[in-house]
């Protein structure tokens, strides 16, 4: 059974008409005619009664009908979703983001992607960058913007999304806050929050790294998981820590950012977009576009895995 006769059997069962059946389907009414004889073949029952005058569909016609059309409209159904997804106007996309991303214009992109993208399904989820990285290798999300550190596989491609200065927090109450600025010797024996040497090791590490290359280490009285946990406990006064600028817009009122004396070189917390290398899904396209128009770092074309620190 072709497709065709049953686009030729349902013009000849709505027009009950072979001559204006024909025209319908532009063809000629005798190839139409064959088809329909075929037809009525392979499936061992006449569906039309034809006279001189009168076409009509028999009992088997009309159940016929009902199935002809609904394999038609199913098809035709299939075939616009297919260039829908074709065009990434519809699918999924699954999406991991790092808690301090909801502080830059990731929110805004998203509401700006739904608006334009209404049938494409995103599920969202927070996640710590080591585990987006894990995720879209192991195919579990298609994008994710996490550090800039945890996009370093050869496996993966990454934009940066963001990039903006760290500064010191403390407690207003401290002599830092009213000196309003803080270098790396002031550090020294200063209590200090740093991320969770557990979940950002890496960013753990180089720390304490940079801290003994400056014999001025702080006294780590406590870890934290986000830079919001970060900040609650910098509130608590229980000590200082670094935060990227971003964190300012949900800073408690009795922390203060100090600009910090970086010897001569600023250092940048570095958020990217990263997604596994090879073929890009439209849908995914659509959404880097997106994300490229909210992104403060749109204008840069980062090819490799590490965003360095740069004049600004």
């Amino acid at each position: 059974m072709e497709l065709r006769q049953l686009k030729y059997f349902v013009a000849v069962a709505e027009e009950l008409n072979f001559t204006r059946a024909a025209e319908r389907c532009h063809i000629a009414q005798p190839p139409l005619s064959q088809q329909i004889k075929k037809l009525e073949e392979e499936l061992g029952c006449k569906l039309f009664d034809r006279t001189n005058r009168v076409v009509a569909l028999t009992e088997q016609g009309k159940t016929f009908l009902c199935v002809a059309r609904n394999t038609l409209e199913t098809l035709d159904a299939g075939v616009t979703r297919i260039k829908s997804i074709a065009r990434g106007e519809i699918g999924r996309l699954r999406i991991g983001f790092l808690n301090s991303a909801i502080h830059t214009k990731f929110p805004e992109a998203l509401t700006e992607f739904r608006k334009r993208f209404p049938g494409i399904v995103l599920d969202i989820q927070e996640m710590e960058s080591r585990s987006q990285k894990n995720a879209i290798l192991d195919g579990e999300l298609d994008v994710g913007l996490c550090h800039h550190c945890h996009t370093d596989s050869d496996k993966m491609e990454s934009r940066t999304f963001i990039e903006d200065t760290y500064y010191l927090a403390v407690h207003e109450n401290h002599p830092f806050a009213k000196r309003g600025t803080a270098g790396w010797d002031d550090l020294k024996g200063e209590p200090f929050i740093m991320f969770s040497r557990l979940h950002y090791p890496n960013a753990y590490e180089r720390s304490i790294a940079r801290f003994h290359e400056r014999d001025c280490m702080p006294r780590i009285v406590q870890e934290a998981r986000t830079q919001q946990i970060k900040l609650s406990l910098i509130a608590a006064g229980m000590g200082m820590g670094f935060v990227p600028e971003r964190m300012e817009k949900v800073c408690p009122p009795c922390v203060k950012l100090l600009p910090f004396e970086w010897d001569g070189v600023k250092q940048y917390s570095a958020i990217k977009v990263a997604w596994r290398k090879g073929e890009v899904s439209t849908a995914l396209r659509h959404f880097l576009d997106v994300l490229k128009e909210f992104s403060s770092c749109s204008d840069l074309e980062i090819k490799g895995c590490w965003v360095f620190p740069k004049s600004k």
